[in-house]
């Protein structure tokens, strides 16, 4: 039985009685305790559940993030492969371009020697023969320019030449001295030609001056269809030939009146 507080009232009802004994109480207390540890197990394992389960489908995402970009990687690979070759034989492209641009940078147009030779002959002259010999490393004859010795060609003055890419020897008539000189002039103020140089003169029985000598070739006569000439060569601006290109791979002719 309850006791009564102060002295207030019992309150109305049947007294209540503790019929349990203190191992009865200990045992439903540790009942309790057991299924409060139960739950927090199913609890936490159903967590431990769940996070398992995430992480094994971020694992497997990875996994087929790993299988695409390994696939892209190889279709990659293959590809660079393929463009590695094309990078190799353009390359292999170039360096043949530059191989005919170094070989072929010292090509002459002929036909302008020709027709410059022509073009400097007074009416009245014949020339007979004409004969090109090329130096045999124009691009060092350049280089040496302003050394005795270094044209291929005699000059006027024997202790100052200078440096030409090949050398014209020419022979013909004139109907007089004056018409030899007008050669040489002509020749030396067309830009294409170096040192006019006129060994010997003879005077004929019909009125007629035969004459002999040489002529050096300037820069300007190189086509530069191929490229430029190394830069030792290109210290004067070189004429357009593109009006004689069907006839370029015409040689010298010899004889011919102007």
């Amino acid at each position: 039985m309850m006791g009564r507080r102060g002295g207030s009232h019992p309150r109305p009802g049947l007294p209540r009685v503790n019929l349990l004994s203190q191992s009865d109480l200990d045992r439903i207390a540790v009942r309790r305790l057991r299924t409060r540890f139960v739950a927090g197990g199913v609890a936490l394992a159903l967590l431990v559940g769940a996070g398992w389960f995430v992480q094994h489908q971020r694992v497997n995402d990875a996994k087929k993030l790993v299988t695409v970009e390994k696939a892209e990687t190889d279709r990659l690979s293959g590809e660079a492969k393929e463009l590695t070759d094309i990078k190799t034989f353009v390359a292999g492209v170039d360096g043949q371009k530059q191989t005919v641009a170094a070989t072929m940078g010292q090509e002459i147009y002929f036909s302008r020697v020709l027709s410059g030779i022509r073009g400097a002959s007074p009416i009245g002259t014949t020339l007979q023969s004409i004969a090109v010999t090329l130096a045999a490393d124009a691009a060092g004859s350049s280089a040496a320019a302003g050394d005795a010795g270094a044209s291929v060609c005699p000059g006027p003055d024997p202790f100052q030449t200078e440096a030409v890419v090949g050398c014209v020897t020419l022979s013909g008539t004139a109907v007089s001295r004056a018409e030899v000189g007008e050669l040489v002039t002509r020749l030396g103020s067309m830009g294409l030609f170096v040192e006019p140089f006129i060994s010997t003169t003879t005077t004929g029985d019909a009125q007629t001056v035969a004459f002999s000598g040489s002529v050096g070739l300037s820069e300007k006569v190189y086509s530069h269809r191929y490229g430029t000439v190394p830069a030792a060569q290109t210290s004067d601006t070189p004429e357009s030939g593109t009006s004689d290109d069907g006839a370029d791979q015409a040689s010298a002719a010899t004889g011919g009146e102007s």
